[in-house]
């Protein structure tokens, strides 16, 4: 919807709310309204704009329904987003409407990936301190706290979480008398060479598991920030400077990248010539690679689609235990929804957050992606949720190794998650080392002025 039929969209939903209100209180209609007033007792009549990625609206509209009905005062404006640009096209759009110093052209809630909270935290309305309790927060994992709560500010908030995992084709591993992917990072390197298979001039025909490429490792960025992490690297001072290559951290950092790139090269298990990692691992020429679960949905919708007879499971990501530390690690990608500091409506805004973010609320989307052809459900924020899916022996065959990692995943305080990841790109090409990035890190966590 263009910006000027999402604004004439703005006031036809006014009207029409004002007349459903003005018949209730004049007797018309079947069934007297009885508005719910929303944060500070107001019964005005409310519209927000809610910018939001990959769902479509048949999946959140009973979610938008239900707090309509308790607040027959308040109009939610569903726009989803990114479906003809992409995640890219979406941050684009998102940038211009936050700095076009025009109100009515920003949406009163819009979702940023937990890599983004830094660049966005000036641009959002953190939530009042009434909306979620400590007590409400404690519910959510520990990493949801770490990545949108900042000077205990609340801003934002996760409808769903996600993480890494291997998802692998369990006839390949049979093939090669494995049962699943092992959960130690040195075995795991021996099963994708032992996975791999190569033509007489000794290419790769069939690959254990991708690695390192940005141009066909969708996940690069995340597998080598997960190395790095569970080789006790210390990314940051906690100051607003980069720490990764310092000299009390480079030594690790220099080890968890070499371990890395031995997945590639002559005598590696993967190419840069290779076709993107779930294209490969479609055309069953792919073992075993590192996704979160929205691309877990991807896999399983192709491959029942096109009947492609792939018998998919799902592992955890390996710990580097043998190498250097025994405490298990994993990480963290999924989105918040937070609300615009330019909004008129922040408290309404928040109190919605809050409402879809209640456990009946979240069983609810849960139940209607899943009515509506999704091959599985949601991974719940909620720590008291977990049973729903680990109970569930269907549900926990491919959603458990994600609970698992969501139960002790880690993240750091990554200034611009797209600019870092162009960063460690280079690095991992070898175009760049560790101190280019480090210094580049460093950098983005100077207010723009200072960049200038």
């Amino acid at each position: 919807m263009n910006r000027m039929k999402q604004l004439l969209s703005k006031y036809t939903a006014t009207a029409v709310v004002l007349a459903v209100t003005l018949a209730a209180c004049t007797g018309g209609g079947n069934q007297q309204v009885n508005p719910t007033p929303t944060p500070g007792g107001s019964t005005e009549e409310t519209i927000l704009i809610w910018w939001n990625l990959f769902e479509p609206e048949e999946n959140v509209r009973p979610l938008i329904d239900a707090y309509e009905n308790l607040h027959p005062n308040v109009t939610i404006q569903y726009d989803q987003r990114g479906v003809r640009n992409g995640v890219e096209g979406y941050r684009s759009e998102l940038d211009v409407v936050l700095n076009d110093n025009n109100a009515l052209s920003t949406p009163d809630i819009f979702t940023v990936h937990n890599s983004w909270m830094t660049v966005y935290e000036k641009y959002v309305s953190p939530a009042p301190s009434n909306t979620f309790t400590p007590a409400d927060l404690q519910d959510f994992y520990p990493v949801v706290t770490s990545d949108f709560a900042y000077n205990d500010r609340l801003l934002a908030i996760p409808v769903y979480m996600d993480a890494l995992a291997i998802i692998y084709n369990k006839a390949k591993l049979q093939e090669a008398l494995y049962t699943f992917p092992s959960d130690d990072w040195l075995e795991f390197s021996t099963q994708a060479k032992n996975l791999t298979r190569r033509d007489a001039n000794n290419r790769i025909i069939s690959s254990g598991f991708s690695a390192v490429f940005p141009n066909n490792t969708e996940f690069n960025f995340d597998m080598f920030n997960l190395l790095l992490l569970q080789n006790g690297v210390q990314m940051t001072n906690g100051a607003g400077t980069a720490t990764f290559a310092s000299d009390a951290q480079i030594g690790k950092a220099d080890e968890a990248l070499t371990f890395y790139r031995s997945f590639v090269g002559s005598a590696g298990v993967w190419t840069e010539d290779q076709k993107i990692d779930i294209a490969s691992f479609l055309e069953k020429k792919l073992a075993m690679y590192a996704a979160p679960s929205w691309r877990l949905i991807d896999v399983l919708e192709y491959n029942e689609e096109y009947n492609l007879g792939i018998d998919v499971g799902v592992a955890p990501v390996p710990q580097l235990g043998s190498i250097n530390n025994d405490e298990e690690i994993y990480w963290p990608t999924y989105w918040g929804q937070t609300v615009s500091k330019e909004s008129s409506n922040t408290a309404v805004a928040w109190d919605f957050l809050q409402f879809i973010t209640q456990a009946e609320q979240l069983k609810t989307l849960d139940q209607t992606v899943k009515a509506n052809g999704r091959p599985i459900g949601i991974l719940y924020p909620r720590i008291s949720m977990a049973g729903e899916i680990t109970n569930d022996p269907e549900a926990n065959e491919l959603l458990g190794p994600y609970m698992q990692a969501l139960a002790n995943s880690r993240n750091w305080r990554i200034p611009d998650g797209d600019r870092v990841k162009a960063a460690f790109d280079q690095v991992l090409l070898g175009d760049q080392d560790l101190n280019n990035a480090q210094e580049t890190v460093t950098n983005l966590y100077k207010p723009q002025e200072e960049e200038e």
